[in-house]
């Protein structure tokens, strides 16, 4: 066993891979092993697979049920929103801060609960000193201080269209711009904050409440107006009222 954890690290291992996807570097090392099982075996003269396929028969069945390893933690939420997990910084939310929540670390991702309800799912990073924050999470703490909007640490995760707009707009209009942009990831449809911010930008006029009505009708086109259409032609009237009947009120025939 050992020898073929050798083999293995010398033939697929060296040189160190630089990784970038683990799913993509583990499908193409699963690829690579099931190819290697069509090798002849140095010693036995036989394909590497014919072995093993007499080994399975003998081997127990998995468990009917997953069994899930993962450690459990109470972790106390910091002011700006985040819990740490080994040396990562995880961002829920402001509006957690100083709040306690229960962690489920598992070996590819962490799962955080807060009273009792499912709160957030990340993929478990193990870089040094990492951060993991969704821009999202922090809408409605941006809407309370819409002035720091540009000068948080999340602003480039925005969709740039907006990162441009939020930049050209202040006080007022910028709140209504982020209360619109929650509203439009709350209603889970992020990937058209761009399409609608384009529209209004066709329409001509940018600002929240035509962006709101842009967004309503690329979202929700059965709830837009469509053309009446008549079953058939109106009739045409030859319509001409009776002016005489106004002579009682005026006391005399019309002039």
């Amino acid at each position: 066993m050992e020898n073929k954890v050798g083999y293995t690290r010398r033939n697929m291992l060296v040189p160190v891979p630089v990784i970038d996807d683990f799913d993509a570097f583990n499908a193409e090392l699963l690829r690579r092993c099931d190819e290697d099982h069509e090798r002849e075996h140095y010693e036995r003269g036989e394909l590497i697979r014919e072995p093993w396929e007499d080994e399975r028969r003998h081997l127990l069945t998995l468990p009917e049920y997953e069994y899930e390893v993962f450690s459990y933690d109470s972790l106390k939420v910091d002011k700006c929103g985040f819990i740490r997990v080994d040396t990562t910084k995880y961002g829920l939310s402001p509006e957690l801060s100083s709040k306690v929540v229960q962690v489920e670390i598992y070996f590819d991702k962490i799962e955080v609960f807060y009273d009792h309800c499912l709160l957030k799912t990340f993929r478990r990073s193990y870089e040094k000193n990492g951060e993991d924050s969704d821009w999202k999470d922090y809408l409605p703490a941006l809407v309370k201080k819409p002035g720091a909007t540009e000068h948080t640490r999340f602003f480039n995760q925005m969709p740039k269209l907006w990162q441009e707009y939020l930049r050209s707009v202040k006080g007022r209009e910028r709140k209504s711009a982020l209360l619109l942009l929650s509203e439009i990831v709350q209603d889970g449809n992020e990937a058209l904050c761009d399409d609608a911010l384009e529209l209004a930008g066709e329409y001509g006029k940018l600002d929240s409440d035509n962006i709101r009505a842009c967004y309503l009708f690329i979202s929700k086109p059965e709830r837009s107006p469509q053309p009446l259409r008549l079953g058939a032609e109106p009739p045409l009237l030859n319509y001409r009222p009776d002016l005489s009947v106004y002579d009682s009120l005026t006391g005399g025939a019309a002039k």
